[in-house]
Parts: C-alpha cells; structure tokens; sequence
C-alpha cells in the first residue's frame, strides 16, 4: 500500500537525494570543496533540478576551480540565455581566466538596466585598458564610478585609465581620491588593479 510516509521514506533512502542534501548543507556552512563533491555525486544519480547545477558551479567558482565552473555556468547559460546571473558568473570566470574578448562579450550582454551585477563596469574598464581600447575604458569605469564612489580600488585604475588616454589632470585627481580612501595606494606602483 502506498502512503505518504511510504513516500517520504523514499526520497530520504534515495542516495542521490541524500547527497544533494549534504551538499546544501555543506554549501551553507562554508565547506564548499565538499559541497562540490556532494553535488557532483546527486547530479551523477540523477538530480536533474537546475538549482544543483547552479550551486556546483558557484562552490567550483568560490574555491578557484574554474575550467569546472565554466563548465557548469556553460550549462546553465545554454538552457537559459537570459538570466543575467547566470551571463554573469560565466563572464567573471573568463575575467579570471584570462579570456578578454569572452569576458568583454558576456558582460557586454547583461542589460544595461540591470544592476545587480553593476561591478561588471569596472571588470570591463579592465578589460578594455587591457585592450588598449581607452576610450571604451573610460566610459565603464566612469559608470564604475558613480555606481561605487567610495571604492579606492577603482578611482585608483580610473586615474591610471585616464593617464593612458591622456588626461593627466583627471588622473592625478582621481589617484588622490583613491589614495585618500585607502592610504596604501598612495605609494602603490601605478598600474591597473584587478
């Protein structure tokens, strides 16, 4: 006979569940080398839900694993093109890979509205110092800018974006104010922060 207790004993008994589980445990406390472990074996039992797929990525990314990051927010990105979030981590993780024009283009897709992920404008003010687009440079970091105006990080690399597309005056201002909010950027070598 089937009841609802017969039901529950079920899905508690299921390893994969389990594992899933212990994974959103593990995420939650912190651990999150194991929670990847844990979400790793429920996706290989047959969790499905997009969700693990999401908290696996994040434990990959948050623990510095990230060829197996992308992997997941590859994924995640396919299935669902439009989700900002998802655009984002994808584009932050090929910031940190070294990926210029895939980082360029993702952040580049989330919708200029959408603030949630506004820390994007300074990533690509980066990105296009790195490129040597300082023009293009210029612009995110100054919508940087007025989104953080208290961030010493990023008026210090607005004062070395505008040293490289030749407004001196506005450089030297803007590594002041930088270094008035963090004193150590005072003597810091004058190169871009990432």
């Amino acid at each position: 006979m089937y009841t609802m207790e017969s039901r529950a004993d079920n899905r508690v008994d299921d390893p994969a569940k389990k594992a899933y589980i212990e994974g959103l445990k593990r995420y939650r406390d912190g651990d999150l080398k194991e929670a990847c472990v844990f979400f790793t074996n429920a996706i290989a039992g047959g969790i499905t839900d997009f969700d693990i797929l999401y908290y696996r990525g994040m434990c990959h990314l948050d623990t510095g694993r990230y060829p197996e990051a992308l992997t997941d927010f590859e994924v995640l990105v396919r299935q669902f093109p439009d989700n900002p979030e998802y655009i984002f981590r994808r584009a932050f993780i090929r910031y940190k890979t070294g990926d210029v024009p895939g980082a360029i283009s993702d952040f580049n897709q989330i919708p200029v509205d959408y603030n949630d992920f506004s820390i994007r404008w300074h990533y690509l003010s980066v990105l296009y110092y790195k490129t040597g687009n300082y023009d293009a440079a210029l612009e995110a970091i100054e919508k940087a800018l007025t989104l953080f105006p208290t961030m010493p990080k990023i008026w210090f690399n607005a004062g070395i974006i505008m040293q490289a597309g030749g407004l001196s005056d506005r450089a030297d201002l803007a590594i002041s104010t930088a270094a008035r909010l963090e004193p150590k950027l005072a003597s810091a070598k004058r190169e871009i922060l990432e």
